[in-house]
């Protein structure tokens, strides 16, 4: 789940490009709690609203399934729909709004009656499962980043939706006034901000309702004002669901890397929060939502809910003030949460503000802003960087112009990357890496196991192939079904459909259409086949000159059993299997260690006999071998220090 913003792409590679391009528009999501999590908060909800309530709710519910909407489940929390649903109940609507939809407008027009909307229900129920099952850290990073990447698959769009404004987020905190904070947030013209949606949307459904109960019970207009209703209340509840987020508390400042690395950290490791009416609690974020914020985020959910179902009868004095405060409700429900910036005008008198004021008391109070006193800040691997490596590799070498036998020899390498990282769109456990390396490499001489015959004896004094440096270039890139896909997909996708652009380099990045080259956490670090996402190239004889000892055919002098070839070429590796036992990340440099196993083709470009003279070019095969490779890298993401910046006050 990623940063609501867009990402800077800046092009120091054609890796880093293709990588930026696929994923440049492509917000890092931060989109609190998980699809199950936004279901169970608002089935609890649902269940702790007395019986005038839930009648309400249920008659509502009833009215708007007649005629074509039996997308709907009969039941308001559908207990009986299982790991396939056939149907969408009303505690997962808030789950559909927000991030799966961009307006109850859109909720209502394409998503509900949408191909994809009950597969975007299964993963979920599939998400609940597995993150229950998870007994480890790793197993519940291993279950979240699945679920990221299903998700994607099922919804096109889901990596795309919020790319303009930081809605999920509360606003920072600038005073420490209640009334003045909660006016603020949904005041016409402010950043888009989950208490500010929240509001808007409440009230409007309260709005809708108010119409709704003036109606005769057979009027025509029931039905569809029905449905109004629970699409623009669901809306409502998301937000006021991602109100009670832990990383949705720590403020909305800073570029997209360290919006979503503290996003993140508070998610898992939670915060000390104190809430309005003077409560201390403990709040953490989407993944991680624990039994406490469950019963705190369900029980303003809850009253919201009790409002609503109060606004359905004929004379409720809420209701009355929210259609004052709101003479197009219907603009509200078309509002674009997803592209707009800025809160729209609602129109809230302070009897409307005194009831709305009482119930939100209960809400977390949001953390400072930039400039000022703030929570520590983390950053996210995410971003342009530049990086060094140094490797050193052992490996087994048969054929070609080598000597018959196998043989062991070594290499070392190192040199420069130039790259884009873009792990959020996949989790810590993400695969979103894409680099371009140069640098050099040195290889040990291999000598030639020869017998005790005269003519082998000038083996025994040189070697085979010497010692030898050479000039390496390498790269890292994600790739959809073929490697290097992306290379083509990326531009031409970016120009026809973004959307899918987005689905195929999401897919990309989790280890392609087939993910078995996604990475999993094993405890003893990450594991991930890597077959065709990273090779390298080193050349040999440019550098320096490379003279090595084939076998010839004698032309001039029978006696002569070898000859001296000036030989260049090009030795080819292709990882297969990454293990990295080590890795660490500190705000914008990562050390990690990754050891890796292929195998490698050395292949000659040119073969001149340079003695004895007036030989032919020497005819030489490719020389195959398979290695174990080690190697120590740094990479350093560009962008500012957030977490360095002192107080202006």
């Amino acid at each position: 789940m990623k940063t609501a913003s867009l990402v800077s792409v800046r092009r120091f590679s054609i890796s880093g490009f293709v990588l930026g391009l696929v994923f440049g528009w492509t917000p890092g999501r931060a989109l609190a709690w998980y699809y199950p999590e936004h279901r169970d908060i608002t089935a609890a909800a649902i269940e702790t609203l007395g019986p005038v309530g839930q009648a309400s709710l249920s008659g509502l519910l009833e009215e708007a399934r007649g005629g074509d909407w039996d997308r709907l489940c009969a039941t308001l929390a559908d207990k009986a729909n299982g790991d396939d649903p056939t149907c969408v109940d009303v505690a997962a609507l808030p789950a559909l709004a927000g991030d799966h939809s961009c307006s109850p407008r859109e909720l209502a027009e394409k998503v509900l009656p949408g191909p994809w909307v009950l597969a975007v229900a299964r993963v979920g129920q599939e998400t609940k499962k597995n993150l229950a099952a998870a007994s480890t850290e790793y197993a519940r990073l291993n279950a979240m980043a699945r679920s990221n990447l299903e998700l994607q698959v099922v919804d096109p769009e889901y990596a795309t939706r919020a790319g303009a404004n930081h809605a999920h987020f509360l606003l920072p905190r600038v005073e420490d006034d209640f009334n003045e904070y909660v006016r603020l947030a949904a005041r016409e013209g402010t950043s888009l901000n989950a208490l500010g949606l929240y509001i808007q949307y409440h009230v409007a459904a309260l709005s809708f309702a108010h119409g709704y109960a003036e109606l005769p019970p057979n009027a025509e207009r029931r039905v569809p004002l029905a449905r109004l209703i629970l699409l623009t209340e669901a809306y409502a509840l998301h937000w006021l669901e991602d109100i009670y987020a832990a990383g949705h508390v720590v403020g909305t400042w800073g570029d997209a890397a360290w919006r979503k690395g503290t996003h993140d950290y508070y998610s898992q490791f939670g915060l000390d929060f104190v809430t309005w009416d003077g409560k201390h609690v403990i709040l953490f974020g989407d993944g991680n939502m624990k039994s406490a914020d469950l019963r705190r985020t369900s029980a303003a959910v809850s009253t919201s809910l009790q409002q609503l179902a109060d606004a359905l009868r004929p004379g409720d004095g809420l209701a009355a003030l929210a259609s004052a405060a709101i003479p197009d409700p219907q603009a509200i429900f078309a509002f674009d949460s997803c592209q707009e910036e800025t809160q729209p005008r609602v129109r809230i008198e302070e009897e409307l503000w005194a009831e709305l004021g009482s119930q939100l008391r209960t809400m977390p109070v949001p953390t400072r802003g930039e400039g000022d006193v703030h929570p520590a800040r983390f950053r996210e691997e995410l971003g342009p960087f530049l990086g060094v490596f140094a490797s050193a590799t052992a490996a087994l070498r048969w054929g070609g112009f080598g000597p018959e036998a196998p043989q062991w020899f070594g290499a070392l390498a190192v040199g420069l990357r130039f790259g884009y990282g873009a792990e959020s769109l996949t989790g810590s456990t993400g695969t979103a890496l894409a680099w371009l390396e140069v640098g050099v490499a040195m290889q040990s001489a291999q000598t030639y196991p020869c017998g005790g015959s005269p003519q082998c004896a000038v083996y025994d004094f040189f070697p085979t192939i010497p010692a030898r440096t050479g000039f390496r270039v390498g790269g890292r890139l994600p790739f959809y079904v073929i490697p290097g896909d992306l290379l083509i997909l990326g531009p031409a996708l970016a120009l026809a459909s973004p959307s899918a652009l987005s689905t195929v380099g999401v897919a990309a990045a989790n280890g392609g259409l087939i993910p078995y080259e996604r990475r999993f956490d094993i405890g003893l670090g990450t594991l991930q086949v890597v077959a065709g996402r990273t090779m390298d190239a080193t050349f040999f004889g440019l550098l320096t000159s490379t003279s090595i000892l084939v076998p010839i055919t004698p032309i001039y002098q029978p006696t002569d059993p070898v000859g001296i070839v000036e030989l260049k070429s090009v030795q080819l590796n292709f990882p297969v299997l990454e293990w990295v036992p080590f890795k660490t990340f500190a705000t914008q440099l990562v050390f990690s260690s990754p050891i890796q196993l292929g195998f490698g083709v050395e292949l000659p470009m040119s073969s001149p006999v340079v003695a004895p003279p007036g030989y032919p070019p020497a005819s030489l095969g490719p020389a195959w071998s398979v290695f174990v490779r080690a190697t120590f890298e740094g990479r350093y993401f560009f962008g500012s220090r957030e977490d360095r910046v002192p107080p202006s006050r």
